[in-house]
């Protein structure tokens, strides 16, 4: 009677099936986090339009307070510097507007400005994002009048985003990258790729990561309070003489006792189970959809715009490249019908494929 001998693998070094899979499983996942995070660098469309969104928004603020600057933040808002105060930031934040000259602080106003300009359309980035964070804060740090959410969320995510390479699209600096291959690939010789990569796909996670503890702490705080539960607090939102920029479209919304309760538990469901939804992708476009109509409603009922679009921007991070193609697949069509219906002499450049 004879007996086979597996020679394939040493004596005493046996393992059974339920000991490898673990071992398999663990290091598939993690093969497959360091693809992720060090392969390429995700979701460059959508800083793309947080890039855009965020620039528009410090152009909204500063362009609506124009008239009111000096009360608000300048040489006439000093009443308000015992609270101000109170916020503990260091001083070189209260340097950069100063209240005691109306000319010096109207300087520091329009640099804001021209900085935001030079975010949206993309240029220089990775030098003017640190001064443009330096400046918001600088502004909001000369008052406590004008917070309303989104300044903070802008101001978390903005630190983060610096980190990120946000001109991959719809930059002057991807079209200058292509104007000038050369110059390109010696600027970016000084680093290996996949440090470029890391950075970029942590600030993508800590953004992340930082709106779900927003949604998921305002859920629960939300589950706190009495006219959440009893479903009327859409209703006292929408009453608030000081949040009502159209009284009469507030009006017609708190008419009817069911559009009100609807709208209070939907946004508690949305912001609670808004993780939960982002795991399977049918849900996730629900969610996400589902969210930019709750602060699209907010901007538009309640007036707090800068908020809302603070919130659009940071959701805009959970969509992929991929539907972006699709997006952008899909309009271009008609946006090459509507380009060609323009005088000849009026058209725009064609737009090739998308950069």
């Amino acid at each position: 009677m004879s007996t086979e001998v597996d020679t394939d693998q040493p004596a005493g070094d046996e393992a059974t099936p339920s000991e490898r899979e673990p071992r398999g499983f663990i290091g598939r996942t993690l093969d497959t986090t360091l693809s992720w995070v060090l392969g390429s660098k995700h979701a460059s469309y959508s800083w793309a339009m947080f890039r855009i969104t965020y620039g528009v928004i410090v152009l909204i603020v500063l362009a609506g307070s124009w008239a009111d600057r000096q009360y608000l933040w300048g040489v006439g808002s000093r009443f308000i510097d015992p609270v101000a105060d109170n916020r503990g930031y260091p001083w070189f934040f209260e340097a950069i507007f100063i209240k005691s000259n109306v000319v010096v602080f109207d300087v520091a106003y329009y640099l804001l400005a021209a900085l935001a300009v030079l975010f949206v359309i993309g240029w220089r980035t990775r030098w003017v994002a640190p001064f443009l964070l330096l400046f918001w804060i600088g502004l909001e740090v000369n008052s406590t009048l004008l917070t309303n959410g989104g300044d903070t969320i802008m101001r978390v995510t903005l630190l983060f985003a610096l980190f990120a390479d946000m001109t991959q699209h719809w930059s002057l600096d991807s079209w200058l990258r292509r104007r000038r291959p050369r110059r390109a690939a010696v600027a970016s010789s000084w680093a290996p790729a996949w440090a470029g990569n890391l950075l970029h796909n942590t600030a993508l996670v800590l953004c992340l990561w930082q709106i779900l503890l927003v949604y998921a702490t305002s859920a629960l705080l939300k589950f706190q309070g009495l006219e959440w539960k009893n479903g009327t607090a859409t209703y006292y939102s929408l009453v608030l003489d000081v949040f009502r920029p159209y009284p009469w479209l507030s009006q017609l919304v708190t008419a009817w006792d069911v559009p009100v309760h609807l709208l209070t538990y939907a946004t508690m469901g949305l912001q609670l189970l808004f993780p939960v939804f982002l795991v399977w992708r049918p849900t996730r476009i629900v969610a996400l959809i589902g969210v930019t109509g709750v602060h699209l409603g907010i901007g538009l009922f309640l007036g707090l715009w800068p908020f809302s679009l603070a919130m659009i921007a940071v959701d805009f991070l959970f969509v992929r490249d991929e539907t972006w193609r699709w997006f952008i697949g899909l309009v271009r069509p008609y946006l090459a019908r509507l380009r060609s219906r323009l005088p000849v002499g009026s058209r725009p450049a064609a737009v090739g494929a998308p950069d």
